[in-house]
């Protein structure tokens, strides 16, 4: 892990002792056996928000030991830089009209180097039982990101506002897209089968409906992933497995992200969707998913 482990129910962050994983070192470009699908960066000229969901309402900490917070995952189409994000660069906007500034925005519970597609912000937001509540999030400062798969690091600016989900919905697909070898081939906990990986993010944390623990054989069992074939007709592949679990010592800092390993997809296919049935998944505050039929954009012309 490449950030702080944290540890318990809680808080997101331990109030006591913690642990530093080091970084991983620089990763190596190439081909990882046996890989299909993309080699190179995405296609994505441009940076967006994806979601912003209400995650917890008193339950979670900061790094400086600030306790019974708030938290805001959200979401991006590009990598963001840092693992710990100036707090003056994004507000968070109430029901009543009031601006709150985060106590901490870091990159956690996805903390792994090809992880980097969410922010959580964590501080006091507002009441879930009377109120205010988070309506939006905007970027004020200067974030730094780049499309998955680039080299070089960009200035994002003038990023639209992102409205906030309520407390009580659950979670639902933001994006997809198939893993490159040149920043899987380090991940730690990346697919051990299979020849092609997809990535599929979530707007808030994943454990198991309803016991939260780690996912397993059930929503292993829905998952599919569509692809697009040369003939326009569309097939749906089962994976094999799904990886990226068990990132973290309890399952409530389960990360928001799934890896789909998938046998070879028929030549000339593209990644298309990803589908899942309802109450398999639920976010840390408990609600389960609805079912899940997601689109992936075609990659714009350039």
């Amino acid at each position: 892990m490449s950030v702080l482990a944290m540890i318990g129910k809680g808080a997101l962050w331990p109030r006591a002792s913690f642990f530093v994983a080091a970084l991983a070192g620089a990763l190596l470009l190439g081909a990882l056996p046996g890989v299909a699908g993309a080699t190179g960066p995405l296609v994505r000229p441009v940076p967006r928000i994806l979601s912003a969901s209400w995650g917890t309402d008193n339950q979670v900490g900061c790094p400086n030991g600030a306790q019974e917070l708030d938290n805001i995952p959200v979401t991006f189409n590009w990598f963001i830089r840092g693992e710990r994000i100036p707090v003056r660069d994004f507000r968070v906007l109430r029901s009543d009209g009031s601006v709150a500034v985060p106590t901490c925005a870091i990159r956690f519970p996805p903390d792994e180097p090809d992880e980097a597609q969410t922010v959580n912000l964590i501080g006091n937001f507002g009441d879930a039982a009377n109120g205010p509540t988070p309506v939006a999030v905007r970027v004020v400062g200067e974030l730094e990101g780049k499309p998955p798969g680039a080299r070089r690091w960009l200035p994002i600016t003038h990023l639209t506002a992102a409205k906030v989900d309520p407390l009580s919905g659950g979670p639902y697909i933001v994006d997809a897209w198939t893993i490159m070898p040149s920043i899987y081939r380090r991940d730690p906990n990346r697919c051990e089968v299979g020849t092609t990986f997809v990535r599929v993010m979530w707007s808030n944390g994943l454990t198991a409906y309803p016991t939260g623990e780690e996912v397993g054989a059930p929503v292993l069992a829905s998952y599919r992933a569509l692809f697009r074939l040369p003939s326009g007709r569309t097939a749906a592949i089962a994976p094999l497995e799904v990886a990226d679990l068990h990132d973290h010592e309890t399952s409530f800092n389960a990360d928001n992200m799934h890896d789909l390993c998938l046998p070879r997809p028929p030549r000339g296919a593209t990644l298309a969707g990803i589908t899942i049935g309802a109450g398999l998944i639920q976010d840390p505050n408990g609600d389960p998913n609805q079912a899940q039929r997601f689109r992936v954009r075609p990659a714009p012309r350039l």
